[in-house]
């Protein structure tokens, strides 16, 4: 079987073909800093390097209040403080593996994001996704690669999370919720509607990947109930809207979302991403619970990679193998985030033999 037809049979159909699938994210920098220090190819393409199933070819735009590029704020050889479209203010590291800390948020209020924001976000902005030529000659280029093709984007709780921090969005979800489908709801027409224009002027993908952290280590945001009121609607929406273009859905949502799998199944997504078994997910319990319902991603413990330990990479990697393939459970191969700094590459790549020695149904 073709990688294309292979992912698609284990993400669409949810059903096992011949071996399971291959995909991985890298933090930012991994390359430069450390693994072409320690022999990667300079400027190698990691999915044609590593024979991935699945390649992200863009289709990113610009989904903030206001269009325009990130005001670096301050930089020095460690981190970068940026000021973003919403007028947020983040730190992000430059030589280690980590989201971005969050320092202070402009739209702190129902208020700003009237007087601020929200008529910006009404109405098609082609210059929200940059330069068009560029991402048609980029689909146009692994279109004809046998590869299952992804466009990603954030969608709304992710958008909040950016927008407004965890805190504000938090405290909204509970004392003003009017706020949070507001947002939403103009969010989700949003992306509605630029995803429409980017299917018709550049084309469609194979899927879509959409980001979407529910959770943290211990638990979700959301209670499941506030999820449902709040969140679940706009899913289906946009969701629905996808399946209307026959693209399945990844969603990757860090964090233990196990509480809100049966929404996440409920909203139209077809594949859940990364499972990060740090939190306490476990991809053969999943997979048994949900069969026929969900496909699967991720659930390698990076913990046990950044050991560089090879003995901890067979116990972290072969009893889940055998699980998925006993179970007969739709899997791609993922750590249960991405390759850190602290993952040597011969410990990926030792972690990859394991895997195709092991891949079988």
């Amino acid at each position: 079987m073709k990688r294309r037809e292979i992912m698609t049979t284990l993400i669409r159909d949810k059903k096992v073909p011949e071996r399971m699938g291959l995909y991985e994210h890298f933090w930012p920098f991994l390359f430069p800093n450390t693994w072409n220090k320690q022999g990667y190819p300079e400027g190698k393409d990691p999915v044609a390097h590593y024979n991935f199933d699945l390649r992200n070819i863009g289709g990113w735009f610009n989904s903030h209040g206001e269009v325009k590029g990130e005001e670096i704020i301050h930089e020095d050889d460690d981190t970068k403080v940026v000021r973003n479209g919403w007028g947020a203010e983040l730190r992000y590291w430059k030589k280690k593996s980590g989201t971005p800390e969050h320092i202070g948020f402009t739209m702190n209020s129902r208020e700003v994001w009237n007087k601020k924001y929200r008529e910006n976000l009404l109405s098609l902005d082609v210059k929200r996704f940059g330069d068009l030529a560029a991402m048609k000659a980029n689909y146009k280029k692994y279109m004809n690669e046998d590869t299952f093709t992804v466009f990603a984007n954030l969608f709304i709780f992710e958008m909040m999370r950016a927008s407004m921090g965890d805190v504000v969005m938090s405290e909204a979800a509970a004392l003003d919720p009017d706020w949070i489908t507001d947002y939403c709801s103009v969010m989700t027409d949003f992306m509605i509607m630029h995803c429409d224009y980017l299917f018709r002027e550049v084309g469609k993908p194979d899927g879509m990947f959409i980001y979407e952290d529910l959770g943290y280590t211990k638990d979700v945001f959301f209670s499941p109930a506030m999820h449902r009121e709040l969140i679940l609607p706009h899913h289906k929406k946009f969701f629905g809207f996808l399946k209307d273009h026959k693209l399945p859905i990844i969603m990757h949502t860090c964090g233990n979302v196990t509480k809100h799998i049966p929404a996440i199944i409920e909203s139209g997504v077809d594949c859940l991403q990364p499972m990060e078994a740090k939190t306490g997910m476990n991809v053969v319990e999943l997979g048994k619970q949900y069969a026929g319902k969900l496909a699967f991603m991720g659930n390698i413990n990076i913990m046990a990679l950044e050991t560089n330990d090879r003995k901890k990479v067979d116990e972290e990697i072969l009893p889940k193998l055998k699980g998925v393939r006993e179970n007969r459970i739709p899997y791609i191969f993922h750590s249960d985030h991405s390759i850190s700094y602290d993952v040597n590459r011969s410990t990926y790549e030792y972690a990859l033999d394991l895997f195709w020695k092991n891949c079988k149904y």
